[in-house]
């Protein structure tokens, strides 16, 4: 599965190096730091990481075949993709957060509540961004156990335990 890694925020250097951000503080917690010779996905295309430096909370990448300052410039802004299978195996319990984008919310007959289309965190927990299957209206439930039950990572679903009441 390609998920959602980071941006290329600036450069970095006058060599083609990059820096890249991530959406939120959670999201760079969440996903593991790459290795060196990791393949990336940036524009369709897949680059090789040569290099990772930390910076702050970020990271400067030099990517293979970026070798100067004017290349480097044609990523600023540009989204960077990894497929999965290039990072830690988790536990059945564990998720990466970009993972749960496009997981089915079913209720306990397996009827399809809806869908995870986005996942923000607050410094409580993480809420997921849920399009209704029922009238495709958007709405935002707290991932807390009030709400959610057993994750099934084969089928990508969530099992949702006690539907929210939201005003229209």
């Amino acid at each position: 599965m390609i998920i959602f890694y980071s941006s290329i925020k600036s450069l970095h250097g006058l060599k083609g190096e990059v820096e890249i951000s991530f959406k939120d503080k959670s999201y760079f917690a969440s996903l593991p730091v790459l290795s060196e010779n990791t393949p990336v996905i940036i524009n369709g295309k897949e680059f090789i990481i040569l290099k990772i430096k930390k910076k702050n909370k970020s990271f400067v990448f030099q990517i293979k075949d970026i070798e100067n300052i004017e290349l480097a410039k044609e990523l600023i802004g540009c989204d960077i993709y990894i497929d999965s299978k290039y990072l830690p195996k988790l536990d059945e319990e564990t998720f990466y957060e970009a993972e749960l984008t496009g997981y089915k919310i079913i209720d306990e007959n397996k009827n399809i509540y809806g869908e995870i289309v986005d996942i923000y965190s607050l410094p409580s927990n993480y809420v997921f961004n849920i399009v209704l299957a029922e009238n495709k209206k958007k709405v935002s439930i707290p991932f807390v156990k009030a709400y959610f039950g057993k994750a099934d990572k084969i089928n990508k679903t969530i099992e949702i335990i006690q539907k929210p009441i939201f005003d229209d």
